[in-house]
């Protein structure tokens, strides 16, 4: 409820794609909003108490330091409360305090929209389809990596409303965003877009007949990077063949003489 109230604030401003939503929390740590989906994100619900302890505050400081580092933002607006404030101020050196007393009261739902305001009419406008599109490039950085993702991205147009969003070049879809997922789901078009980066192959056997999901023994290799609920793409004869979700790591894949590893969806 709380995120509902902070987000009807950014959108009732002039410019609200601008805004990007960074969620502090824990245990999870640090959250973009456009990961908001993913797993273990999407499953955690659990009320913040108000009392840090000194392993959540360190974990918090470390993980924004770095962010900070590889993010820059122009302007940073802190809508937290007081006691979350107090130990990761010093890190938001100019940060502009939203927060008056607590972050779902009137006074400072207020005073978070007028500071909005003030600062999303001075930059240019930043429409729907821009901001889509940014959103699903870094679930693509943050699922397959920067090169691949920018790879995958690259010439795309993006249709469908959040959380349901679909990938097409060219009118030829490459892959889809769920909200049951939160990432990218690959379609035999997207596979081949990125095929030869030899990351989340799996390579089954010249021989080998695909009906169904693929179990560990037609598994000639595949990429040890792979982690179960990884996509993958599944090579045979050096061509995409097909394309699904890891059950198993990529090591087990190729050690274990049984089970089911690929969950396949689409195939040839």
């Amino acid at each position: 409820k709380s995120h509902k109230f902070f987000r009807e604030q950014i959108f009732s401003t002039e410019n609200p794609f601008i805004v990007h939503e960074l969620i502090i929390t824990s245990p999870l740590g640090l959250v973009p909003r456009e990961l908001e989906l993913t797993y273990p994100a999407a499953n955690y619900d659990i009320p913040v108490i108000g009392v840090w302890e000194c392993y959540e505050k360190e974990m918090i400081v470390n993980l924004l330091k770095n962010y900070l580092k590889k993010n820059k933002y122009e302007k940073i607006v802190a809508h937290l409360p007081k006691e979350l404030l107090e130990f990761i101020k010093p890190i938001l050196k100019k940060a502009i305090i939203t927060c008056v007393d607590n972050p779902t009261s009137e006074k400072s739902l207020k005073k978070l929209n007028t500071v909005l305001n003030q600062i999303v009419k001075k930059y240019q406008k930043v429409n729907i389809k821009e901001r889509s599109k940014e959103e699903i490039l870094s679930i693509a950085y943050y699922q397959f990596g920067k090169d691949i993702g920018k790879k995958l991205l690259e010439n795309v147009q993006i249709k469908g409303k959040y959380p349901n969003r679909n990938i097409f070049e060219n009118n030829v879809q490459l892959g889809m965003i769920t909200q049951e997922r939160g990432l990218i789901s690959l379609t035999l078009a997207g596979a081949n877009k990125i095929n030869n980066s030899n990351d989340y192959f799996v390579e089954i056997y010249d021989d080998f007949k695909l009906v169904g999901s693929l179990f560990a023994p037609g598994i000639k290799n595949a990429d040890e990077k792979i982690r179960i609920g990884d996509e993958v793409i599944i090579i045979k004869n050096k061509k995409v063949h097909a394309v699904g979700v890891a059950l198993m790591n990529g090591e087990e894949m190729k050690e274990s003489t049984h089970g089911e590893a690929v969950k396949v969806r689409h195939r040839l």
